[in-house]
């Protein structure tokens, strides 16, 4: 691909991410949805033309953001949208030659565990503003204050007590969706190039996936720490529960992927498995498990 390509690019590649982001801005609600593609074009850009293309076309993407909306809103884009594909697209792209020429890319368990550890980040910037927001405030009125805005009719009335005990894990159920959201554009994007032959690397695979050992620790001290700490302790312990699952539920989904393809079946097998995973929600707690397990039960199904 020639300079004025790149270039091409790196500046359309720019202004979709910040248009896209922008659609928020409007009364329509599917628009919001579709915003949350933002970083699908700066993946494309990244995973499909280079590095230094990617870098442009974020900073490109902020400056928009930052004409359109002022620079609180850039600096969430920045934070959110931009630094996240440029880091794993760094750790992505990396990769070594075997004395045979054979390239080796950066592994997927790496590349599972650099996430956990950017949603670990994007937690605790999301634990401070949480934190801020409720200084003097109570957790019920702060609700109740929602509910009155967002529900004016109080049709979600009864909904009030879930949410008063679910909104201690927003800062850690936000920086959970963050990282799907990321891994939703970077799939998206990689079949797109590999649909079109412009792909710089292979796929990652589900397969063989592996987290630290210190993630499991990390894990049941955040458990112990969201059932018996107090004050921001409870909070700290909540929200690193829901960063710290992420890696087992897809260390899961290898086992599960390499238990199926040992049966006659496993096309059908696999989609009927993601069917239900995806209408009942419930099956995930079975797949963190099974990533939590791992270690004993490739034991019994390792063909040796």
């Amino acid at each position: 691909m020639n300079n004025p390509a790149i270039l091409a690019m790196t500046v359309l590649g720019g202004v979709l991410s910040a248009a896209l982001s922008l659609l928020h801005m409007f009364s329509y609600p599917g628009l919001v949805f579709i915003s949350y593609l933002a970083t699908l074009p700066l993946f494309l850009v990244g995973l499909g033309v280079g590095l230094w293309p990617l870098y442009g076309a974020a900073l490109i993407a902020t400056l928009f953001v930052l004409f359109i909306e002022g620079p609180v809103f850039a600096a969430e884009f920045f934070v959110f949208s931009a630094l996240g594909p440029a880091f794993l697209i760094n750790r992505a792209l990396l990769n070594r030659k075997k004395s045979s020429k054979e390239v080796v890319w950066y592994p997927s368990s790496f590349l599972l565990r650099d996430l956990t550890l950017a949603s670990g980040v994007i937690m605790l910037l999301a634990l401070g503003v949480y934190l801020y927001m409720m200084q003097g405030n109570d957790v019920h009125a702060l609700v109740k204050t929602l509910l009155e805005t967002f529900d004016p009719q109080g049709h979600l009335k009864d909904a009030e007590p879930v949410l008063i005990k679910i909104f201690p894990f927003l800062p850690g159920f936000f920086a959970f969706s963050w990282a799907i959201m990321i891994l939703i554009n970077a799939t998206l994007a990689q079949g797109l190039l590999i649909r079109f032959k412009r792909n710089l690397r292979p796929s990652p695979t589900l397969e063989n996936l592996e987290v630290p050992k210190s993630f499991l620790i990390l894990l049941g001290l955040s458990i112990f720490l969201s059932w018996v700490g107090v004050g921001s302790l409870e909070l700290l312990g909540k929200s690193a529960t829901c960063v710290l699952i992420l890696p087992f539920f897809f260390v899961g989904l290898g086992v599960v992927h390499r238990l199926i393809q040992k049966t006659p079946f496993a096309t059908v097998g696999l989609t009927i498995f993601y069917i239900v995973l995806f209408v009942f929600l419930w099956p995930a707690l079975f797949v963190i498990l099974l990533g939590i397990l791992k270690p004993w039960i490739e034991k019994k199904i390792s063909p040796n």
